[in-house]
């Protein structure tokens, strides 16, 4: 069972592949408080742990979607070092996912044009229904660009 825990912000993210998810900036849901319980399972971090993701729940509300995916990554326009944050929901407000399976994703490089995460969600359709997606993101850290493709 999840079981909120901290709180840290999250973000929406949208892409043709994944019409109606959203990667936005933090805010509310991506609060250290809805960091997913335990936290060692909550957690995967790529390139040299330069780049981090975290699973949220905000506690069961909304009923039908309340997971989301917080994206941590250097930010290169901030000379103190400080992290951008951006939280991936499926992009109605403060939706997220019914599931969000961190341990399914799946990652690749591309010199040219960063690291692409392959998230594999579950969305709600309506009622009891739910559709099975996989949303990728690609984050540059030379450009700092957190996107869906």
């Amino acid at each position: 069972m999840k079981k909120p825990l901290i709180a840290l912000a999250l973000c929406c993210a949208t892409s043709a592949a994944s019409a109606d998810a959203s990667i936005e900036a933090c805010n509310g849901p991506s609060s250290v408080a809805n960091v997913t319980y335990p936290w060692n399972e909550a957690t995967r971090t790529f390139a040299n742990d330069k780049i981090r993701i975290v699973t949220v729940d905000t506690g069961g509300e909304p009923a039908c979607c309340s997971a989301h995916l917080v994206i941590l990554a250097p930010d290169p326009d901030n000379e103190l070092g400080d992290w951008q944050c951006r939280i991936l929901s499926d992009g109605r407000l403060w939706m997220g996912f019914q599931h969000v399976d961190l341990k399914g994703v799946e990652s690749s490089y591309n010199a040219s044009k960063g690291l692409l995460l392959s998230i594999p969600v579950e969305r709600y359709i309506d009622g009891i229904k739910s559709k099975k997606a996989v949303i990728d993101v690609r984050i540059n850290q030379a450009t700092g660009t957190i996107v869906i493709e």
